[in-house]
């Protein structure tokens, strides 16, 4: 039986292209040769054909050449043990061309990184500028570029360069040595080497097998950077070309230059960040959040009967009555600490209906009254869908009333119980019809305002108290609350008796339940994380799991997330169906990159833990990191790589080993429920 194999990453040394850049020369020659000496020798007939593989050379990388770049541009994060990297989707393009005078299999792209630091003046850092190929060529007086590259075919004198230039007293201590070339650009490859789920049809197993072939030929080149980024402080990375700029004792070719004069580089791409204080990096920020109250809710009161609404969510609220008079009333949004199970009888004639009066301390709960006004405020504001949903009652009370007509008129012996007209059948007849069902727009709007999409901030957390800054809250959804909220926006139209009826006549069918889901939870975060993170990922699990290993099926499972969404640039709500005991949350796999471990935050003082081939981390660490320039945390990388194959006793340690084991995991913080 055939089977589905999953696929995996693959780290590959280099990816030769089948032509390298650069100008070609093709002769053909043919002669005719006679053995029995009766024809003339005629001249040889040949044919010459020059011709270009155009890679890659002076012009900037276009945004569709890049698959990504890490850390983010203009990001805020914590990236002080990152080493930095660009990923190419041209598997091929780090090896087109030579940094030395001869193909030795290594990189002619490097990244250059600087820090604002690294600068005495302001004057000094490399900025991006554009200039001629022709003028880049010629030269320039006081700035130091190799003057034996020559253009090749298709290569125009006022084609446009973005170079940079820089005193050669910020390069020498930061330009990677030639022996480090060898560890900084690898291509990751998607294979399959692992058989999955068994696929029992031939045709689907063919169809998998050609999207797989697809997928083998996305091979990506990676380039990293030798340098960590500043520690609380800005950075900007330049990929530049290293074309012919080492010599040939394999060091590089500074053509004489003081440490005043200007070193040239062609700038393919470049981009800037910048790194936190660790102690505001992602983790610590999450931990920092884990504080009590762990739910939304006021600070304790002495007063027994005021500390149980607290307890709930509740604050109080000024309340005008209908009357004149004003007082204070206790007002809860749909997220409590607990679950409610409480139902009510609906539809209602008013929101006064919902009015509750604690005789025992004088006031009112106007929680699910303000529900019930919201929701009709809301369906009115929208008044497209109000007119439909008006229209759709109207026809479905009208089907009603000719279907009861139609059941009174049968003989008596054979008519039905009419205490169950909640729920009538349908009767054979062509003037009979069943409830229409509800239009699509209209159910989808009813079940947004079911996971309080399109609710008022301040009707959620009416009271800032309940969300200060840097802070999480779990909590419940009051499906009595929210059931209160449908009600209203169904109660377009309800003005007799009559239609309170037909109201609850439509609402009792098969065919039209409003809030379907009655056991929802979730999180509501006000963090800079929300910011500063974009995209971050949420899972909540059924059982409460203090390892922060993954969660197998024997141990709880993953809830279904309704709705994950930011409400401002810091907020973020999560809801989730059924109870959530243990929160993870996660930056995405696509956030995976290179760099070092920090000890206890000394960012001077770095360890590397090994993986196994299957990319599984190991207690084995390398302690400490070597660097060539520690101040300036330039890492050397033929030392890190060798000690690295001290210890994986490799038959060769390549650059695709290397990135292996340089991948940094995914960071994650779990919360989980106090039973």
């Amino acid at each position: 039986m055939p089977t589905r194999e999953k696929d995996q990453v693959q780290f590959i040394q280099f990816h030769q292209p089948a032509l390298e850049s650069g100008d070609y020369h093709l002769r053909v020659e043919q002669t005719i040769s006679d053995t029995r000496g009766k024809v003339q020798k005629p001249e040889p007939y040949s044919r010459e054909l020059t011709f270009t593989v155009q890679g890659e050379r002076f012009e900037p990388l276009s945004p569709q050449a890049i698959y990504a770049v890490f850390p983010p541009p203009e990001n805020l994060g914590e990236h002080s043990n990152v080493l930095p990297h660009i990923t190419v989707k041209r598997s091929t393009l780090p090896w087109e061309r030579y940094p030395g005078t001869e193909d030795e299999n290594l990189p002619w792209l490097v990244l250059l990184l600087f820090r604002d630091s690294d600068f005495e003046e302001e004057a000094d850092k490399p900025k991006p500028k554009n200039i001629t190929l022709g003028e880049l060529l010629a030269g320039e007086p006081g700035i130091s570029y190799p003057q034996g590259i020559e253009r090749q075919l298709g290569q125009k004198e006022d084609d446009i360069v973005t170079v940079i230039d820089v005193k050669k007293k910020y390069l020498t201590d930061i330009i990677p040595l030639h022996e480090d070339l060898a560890y900084l650009a690898h291509v990751r490859k998607a294979t399959s080497s692992q058989t999955g789920e068994m696929v029992e049809n031939e045709e689907v197993e063919e169809i998998i097998k050609k999207l797989q072939e697809i997928s083998l030929r996305n091979e990506y080149a990676t380039i990293i950077a030798n340098r960590l980024p500043e520690p609380r402080g800005t950075s900007i990375v330049y990929l530049v070309s290293m074309e012919e700029r080492y010599n040939d004792n394999q060091e590089f070719n500074y053509l004489g230059a003081g440490d005043e004069d200007l070193i040239r580089f062609v700038s393919l791409a470049n981009w800037s960040f910048s790194c936190v204080d660790p102690l505001r990096s992602f983790t610590k920020s999450l931990e920092n959040l884990n504080l009590t109250p762990s739910t939304p809710r006021l600070p304790p009161s002495d007063n027994q009967q005021a500390e149980a609404y607290l307890a709930n969510s509740y604050i109080t609220v000024p309340h005008a009555l209908r009357k004149g008079s004003k007082t204070v009333s206790w007002y809860r949004g749909p997220l409590m600490a607990a679950q409610n199970t409480e139902t009510y009888e609906f539809p209602v004639k008013a929101a006064d209906e919902l009015l509750r009066y604690d005789s025992e301390i004088s006031m009112f709960d106007i929680s699910y009254a303000a529900a019930w006004q919201l929701g009709r405020m809301l369906m009115l504001e929208n008044q497209r869908l109000a007119t439909e949903l008006f229209n759709w009652k109207r026809e479905n009370s009208q089907n009603l009333k000719r279907l009861e007509q139609l059941v009174l008129n049968l003989p008596l012996i054979s008519r039905p119980n009419l205490d169950g007209i909640k729920d009538l059948p349908a009767i054979n007849g062509s003037d009979t019809q069943r409830l229409k069902l509800i239009p699509n727009n209209l159910k989808e709007w009813f079940h947004n305002i079911e996971l309080l999409k399109g609710i008022p901030f301040n009707y959620l957390i009416p009271d800032a108290r309940l969300l200060p800054p840097e802070s999480i809250r779990f909590f419940w959804v009051d499906p009595l609350w929210v059931d209160c909220l449908q009600d209203g926006a169904f109660s377009i139209g309800r003005v007799t008796g009559a239609d309170v009826t037909d109201d609850q006549r439509i609402r009792a069918s098969k065919d039209f339940n409003l809030n379907v889901d009655r056991r929802i939870t979730g999180i509501i975060m006000r963090s800079h994380v929300v910011a500063g993170w974009p995209g971050l990922i949420i899972d909540g699990y059924d059982t409460a799991v203090t390892d922060l290993d993954s969660i197998d099926p024997t141990e709880g499972e993953m809830l279904p997330l309704l709705r994950m969404e930011t409400l401002s640039k810091n907020v973020l709500i999560c809801l989730f169906k059924g109870e959530v005991k243990t929160l993870d949350i996660h930056l995405k796999p696509e956030s995976m990159h290179f760099g070092l471990d920090a000890r206890d935050n000394v960012l001077a003082d770095w360890t590397k833990n090994l993986r196994t081939e299957d990319g599984e981390s190991t207690d084995t660490v390398i302690d400490p990191v070597p660097l060539r320039n520690e101040e300036k945390g330039v890492v050397n990388l033929e030392a890190l790589a060798q000690q690295m194959n001290e210890h994986l006793q490799l038959d060769e340690f390549t650059s695709g080993q290397f990135g292996l084991q340089m991948i940094e995991g995914v960071q994650k913080v779990r919360f989980v429920k106090e039973e």
